[in-house]
């Protein structure tokens, strides 16, 4: 329950106060503007007059912007429609009737990326040993894009359709060559292994990102599937900067594809992996720009 009594009432409005009244209020009169004064106003509102008329300019009015819709307000005070730009029509695209995510693959995508590189020809696959290693050294160089519809309220989550991935491996290298490719022979006893000399498969400490896999499911091929998923792991190894550069292997007929990422060639590459035929390609990451 409030106390009333704080509060002054209308009938206590005779009484001071505190303010002070504006002892030359009725003096103020604000006067008429002169023919100077309403030129210098007009001219700042952008408004033209000929013999004391506002200007029509019928050019101004044909010419409208097709980038913008006309609104009309219901307002009397406003004698003049409103603009506002018509929002992009967005046309949706085969891939985004996939509601696709992207995301880390580990040992438990084994079967599914062996099924997304039938893409490729039997002899240039993936092998399923091969895929093992890889996710289990190092799943961390490894990306997949999946496809997941959208549910009715109620439905049970069916499993994530993986229909595109990268997988990769590092290497000391600064292109990818059969050694790094290999499968070493004793890998689930030795962190590395070396062979002659030189280092097989994965190596903790190289600077390059080698990819051996772009894989893009034949269904959703055509899609944009494998440019998404390319664009999402260059950006994800850049911004970790986890590496000096990523190399990879294509046929000819692949390498402008591969240009527009950044990629550039590097002539004729010495793998024979596949029956050889390959074309080297490196994306340089260099050093990162100063912030100002």
């Amino acid at each position: 329950m409030s106390d009333q009594s704080e509060y002054p009432s209308e009938s206590m409005s005779g009484q001071d106060n505190g303010l002070r009244p504006l002892s030359n209020a009725d003096d103020l009169s604000l006067g008429n503007p002169s023919n100077s004064d309403l030129s210098r106003i007009m001219s700042r509102a952008g408004i033209q007059l000929a013999n004391g008329f506002p200007i029509d300019d019928d050019e101004d009015e044909d010419e409208v912007d097709e980038d913008y819709a006309a609104v009309d307000q219901d307002d009397d005070a406003n004698d003049f429609p409103y603009w506002f730009r018509r929002p992009p029509s967005h046309n949706r695209t085969k891939l985004d009737e996939l509601h696709p995510f992207v995301q880390l693959l580990s040992a438990s995508n084994v079967e599914d990326c062996v099924k997304v590189e039938e893409a490729f020809p039997e002899q240039e696959r993936c092998s399923h040993d091969k895929f093992i290693y890889r996710l289990t050294r190092c799943p961390e160089l490894s990306l997949g894009l999946f496809t997941l519809p959208l549910l009715a309220e109620g439905e049970t989550k069916p499993r994530p359709t993986l229909i595109g991935h990268i997988i990769a491996t590092r290497t000391s290298e600064p292109l990818v060559t059969d050694r790094s490719m290999r499968l070493p022979a004793n890998w689930k006893n030795e962190r590395w292994t070396v062979e002659d000399g030189q280092p097989v498969g994965h190596e903790e400490g190289g600077s390059t990102i080698a990819i051996h896999s772009l894989a893009v499911d034949p269904v959703h091929q055509g899609k944009q599937v494998g440019s998404t998923l390319m664009k999402a792991y260059i950006h994800r190894i850049r911004e970790a900067q986890i590496a000096e550069r990523i190399a990879i292997i294509v046929h000819d007929h692949l390498i402008p594809f591969y240009e527009s990422f950044g990629f550039e060639s590097h002539g004729p590459s010495k793998c024979q992996f596949g029956g050889g035929g390959w074309v080297d390609m490196i994306l340089e990451f260099g050093p990162e720009p100063l912030e100002e």
